[in-house]
């Protein structure tokens, strides 16, 4: 054995991850009796060119997270704990300018709305364009080219005519392909797609999934993808992290956690897929509605909702399991996970 260690050298340390989400707490409320913990103690990581899934009901801290990582936080949220390391440096110890000088250029996001995320009163080219200007000394000639370019790139036809329009005369898909290019525009190593699907028949969700993976592939873009349509995941995801009541309660493989599911939570969450094989009866869901903010029970925040709770569940914190020796990450939060 040593020969052959000698034989290949020292193994080397595996490198940081792209993103790096340690003991995430988001607060809302600045007095102690006022305050509302709506993300709770959240571990992330993306690696570079990963495509990482981020799945919930709506509500379940999913977009708050998101927001946080991009310094985007709504009025009266803020970060109370843990750390955001985002290419070895903390986004959360960072000052106003030099955040903004990282989101675009290094981080992007695409948000749930392009019509509200898009500035009505100017074209969708010169939005592209003041993107490009703001992190890259460009001219004005090769800037416009470059939009034109970007719109070609997701799918937009006749792109010189149409980076003279406005938002309001795009369809919804068509608005999230101008959305993408903004994204892009500067080439981030991390994409964080916020359900960019939301409003879109299936036929424009389609397309737009599709084209959003050959982006990232042929740009190298590392991926943060938030849904709440499992469907999706499964096809374009590497991982998959399962948010509830503000709390990672499952992560791991996609394969793994469609195939073996160890939380009763992501379990009925898989049973809420549309299949075309079903025959006769409701559609399976998840009877009751997760806690509101601030008013978690002392025990598992599922336990209310869970076909296999005990009596424990309801009054003791649940352990961290996970799948030893295998390699997989996979882990889960609950007494019956093993």
């Amino acid at each position: 054995m040593s020969d052959v260690v000698a034989a290949v050298g020292p193994i080397a340390p595996r490198p940081e991850p792209l993103l790096r989400v340690d003991g995430l707490w988001v607060t809302f409320g600045a007095r102690p009796e006022n305050k509302r913990d709506a993300v709770r103690n959240v571990d992330l990581r993306v690696e570079s060119g990963e495509v990482i899934g981020l799945v919930g009901e709506s509500g379940s801290g999913k977009s708050l997270t998101a927001l946080a990582v991009m310094q985007l936080l709504p009025p009266g949220a803020r970060a109370t704990s843990g750390r955001i390391m985002f290419d070895g440096i903390d986004l959360l110890a960072l000052k106003r300018r030099a955040m903004n000088e990282r989101r675009g250029r290094d981080i992007a996001m695409i948000f749930q709305d392009p019509l509200t995320a898009l500035n009505p009163t100017i074209p969708i080219g010169r939005q592209i364009y003041d993107c490009i200007r703001t992190h890259d000394d460009i001219g004005r000639q090769a800037g416009i080219a470059r939009v034109e370019e970007l719109l070609e790139l997701v799918g937009i036809p006749h792109p010189h005519e149409r980076a003279r329009a406005y938002a309001h005369e795009l369809s919804g898909g068509m608005r999230q392909r101008v959305m993408t290019a903004l994204a892009i525009a500067c080439r981030p190593k991390l994409l964080i797609a916020d359900e960019p699907t939301t409003a879109l028949d299936v036929t424009v969700q389609a397309q737009i999934m599709k084209m959003l993976d050959r982006i990232r592939r042929e740009l190298g873009i590392a991926v943060l993808f938030i849904s709440h349509n499992l469907d999706l995941v499964s096809e374009i995801c590497d991982r998959t992290y399962v948010m509830y009541a503000g709390s990672i309660v499952e992560s791991g493989a996609v394969e793994t956690l469609f195939d073996a599911p160890r939380h009763p939570y992501t379990r009925q969450l898989l049973r809420c897929i549309p299949r075309l094989d079903w025959t006769v009866g409701p559609m399976s869901t998840i009877p009751g509605l997760p806690p509101r903010l601030g008013t978690l029970p002392p025990g598992c925040p599922f336990a209310p909702r869970c076909e296999a709770a005990e009596p424990r569940c309801s009054d003791e914190k649940p352990p961290i399991w996970r799948e030893p020796a295998s390699g997989s990450g996979h882990m889960a939060v609950c007494w019956r996970a093993a």
